[in-house]
């Protein structure tokens, strides 16, 4: 039987990928000791610091018996702490568990149920405390010095394979609790060494971290610059968040790559200026998302830099497959495009056999950056990794996900084969979504779908529920999720129903759930609350930003004391929000002005004493 494998061409590795991921960097670090390696808002560090600092914590952690086989937690916020913490747990053989801790405190605690880390690095030691649980052992990073000799790292205790795991990230599961992928050294080093040979950084050169640990996507921001002695650039809390911020930050620092979802490249290029100010950048990497033909094209008309659309599950080390976007025919879509190095790509039907080029199967995927598996959990790694009929001796990874060849061989990305979504860039089972549902007060059935926004503009989901007889707050229930589930698992709006829709087999029929009503109206917008006068009498910039709140969350009514998020708000949403209201007032308003005054009121309070925008 042929594999259906389409291999890159002319992309050979300058180095060897099989080895460990961490030696990529302490090459570097002897090749280039002064060259600035690493910088955020308040530090700023070169490889010979940076692996001093790293050091001195993985002294630490083999002081504790962190070592090969165990796993050690890294609960810091995009920092250059963190890259150093990231780094400490691999040179002391052990792999990392990211833990972001503005993740809710049950999230989190089911995270270190599942890994028991031996050890966990900390910012705030107390915070981590809190939200971990008292009985998890936690080190402060800042209550570990450098020891600033530039001695060789103490060698871990035993032998260290490029078999061996160097993360586990976890993604939401069916169950209701998050699973825990394991990814070894061989096959992260083979991305980032791809990555090092097709699109080169080095000295100069700036690479933009602005994604969690707790996310593959940090990989491709931190190692592939360290590997080839170029900066990573640590964005801040507004300029991972704020499009206005962060071009500014992408001008201000030379940014020369940067990876995003879709969904914020859009609305950078919403921005006065876009990406024209921004001279220096030269490659734009998209994933996590659907890369649409209208967007594809307006980067193309209006960005000087590259743009590639990456395609890849977190059980294959960020990406299987690349896309190098150009001029298309009219009416093609945007393909996720040609395999990496390595990587081998099967189209297949439900007996997994081949199907023939332009025809629908299932994705599956194999080579180097297969991942071990799934963490505590054999009859779910047998069952998403079964052996690969095409290699004998080898394993493949199922994706889900339906595609088709075209005739040139790239892949064409058609939707989901199972209850798996992606939210912002976040990949969500609906059964989890659906478990949580379920488990709040007053909930006797749940069911959650995913509805696509108009224009582009990402992707919605929609819970709903069956409340029993003491009744369901649709706001009270958000806001018990917000206090459970990342915030992209939180639905946008929950509606109750009285009975959830059954297909012929008698499960809920997800298609026939109803989508909510959200469309804008152009009658005044009225208040919500009872008792207050209409937006109408109120004043010129409380009705301002109560029509942008209703055209941003496409909603027919919002009163001035609506809260933003309450009304199903996402990150991206406020960002959209912010931009809107700067070009129709004239005000300069910061984005963390709407995590603290988040009603119409509230901002139309802050904006009545902002400066004006600059031009």
């Amino acid at each position: 039987m042929t594999s259906l494998a389409h291999p890159s061409p002319g992309l050979a590795p300058p180095v060897e990928p099989d080895g460990l991921l961490h030696d990529l960097v302490r090459d570097q670090s002897l090749r280039t000791p002064d060259a600035p390696a690493v910088s955020d808002a308040t530090t700023f560090l070169t490889y010979r610091q940076l692996q001093e600092r790293a050091d001195a914590l993985s002294g630490h952690l083999a002081d504790a018996g962190c070592g090969p086989g165990t796993l050690v937690g890294v609960a810091l916020n995009r920092s250059v702490d963190a890259i150093a913490a990231a780094l400490a747990v691999l040179n002391a053989g052990a792999a990392y568990v990211p833990l972001d801790l503005s993740y809710p405190m049950e999230r989190l605690r089911a995270v270190v149920a599942d890994t028991r880390p031996r050890l966990v690095l900390a910012g705030d030691r107390e915070e981590a405390v809190r939200l971990l649980g008292a009985e998890v052992p936690v080190t402060a990073v800042d209550a570990v010095a450098p020891t600033g000799t530039g001695a060789a790292t103490r060698m871990p205790r035993g032998r260290v394979e490029p078999d061996a795991p160097a993360y586990v990230i976890h993604t939401s599961g069916s169950t209701g609790r998050p699973k825990g992928v394991v990814v070894p050294h061989r096959a992260i080093r083979s991305r980032v060494v791809w990555e090092t040979a097709a699109f080169p950084t080095g000295p100069g050169d700036s690479v933009l971290h602005r994604t969690s640990l707790a996310f593959d996507i940090s990989l491709q921001e931190i190692f592939p610059p360290l590997a080839t002695g170029a900066r990573v650039v640590v964005a801040d809390d507004d300029g991972q968040r704020d499009p206005a911020q962060l071009v500014r930050l992408l001008a201000r620092e030379n940014v020369t790559t940067l990876a995003l979802v879709p969904s914020l490249l859009r609305a950078l290029l919403d921005e006065d200026e876009g990406l024209r100010s921004c001279p220096r950048l030269r490659e734009v990497f998209v994933g996590g998302e659907r890369l649409d033909r209208p967007l594809h094209d307006r980067f193309l008309r209006h960005a000087t830099a590259r743009l590639h659309n990456m395609y890849g599950p977190t059980e294959y080390a960020i990406d299987a497959t690349y896309w190098t976007c150009r001029a298309l025919p009219d009416g093609q879509e945007v393909p996720i495009g040609l395999p990496l190095e390595r990587t081998e790509l099967y189209v297949l039907d439900d007996g997994l056999n081949p199907v023939p080029d332009g025809t629908a199967g299932q994705l599956a995927v194999a080579g180097d950056q297969l991942a071990l598996g799934y963490l505590n959990d054999a009859e779910g790694t047998a069952r998403a990794f079964p052996d690969n009929p095409f290699v004998p001796g080898s394993r493949m990874y199922l994706t889900g996900d339906l595609v088709r060849r075209r005739a040139d061989g790239a892949l064409e990305f058609l939707g989901r084969a199972d209850d798996q979504v992606k939210v912002r860039g976040h990949r969500i089972e609906l059964g989890d979504v659906e478990a949580h549902l379920l488990g709040l007060p007053g909930v006797r059935a749940a069911a959650a779908r995913t509805f696509d926004e108009p224009d582009g503009q990402g992707t919605v989901l929609v819970g709903y529920v069956v409340p029993g007889p003491e009744g369901a707050d649709p706001r009270a229930l958000r806001r018990a999720m917000a206090e459970r589930v990342p915030a992209p698992m939180v639905p946008a709006d929950i509606l109750p129903l009285e009975t959830l829709p059954l297909g012929p087999t008698g499960k809920t029929d997800r298609t026939a759930l109803p989508e909510p009503r959200r469309a804008v109206q152009d009658t005044p917008r009225r208040q919500t609350a009872a008792g207050e006068a209409s937006v109408g009498s109120a004043d010129e910039t409380a009705q301002a930003v109560v029509d942008v709140f209703a055209e941003v969350l496409r909603r027919p009514e919002v009163g001035l004391h609506d809260d933003f998020f309450d009304l199903g708000g996402s990150s991206l949403q406020a960002a959209r929000l912010v931009n809107r209201l700067r070009k129709r007032l004239g005000r300069d308003l910061a984005l963390a002005t709407l995590f603290e005054a988040s009603t119409p009121a509230g901002i139309a309070a802050v904006l009545e004493e902002a400066p004006r925008a600059r031009a």
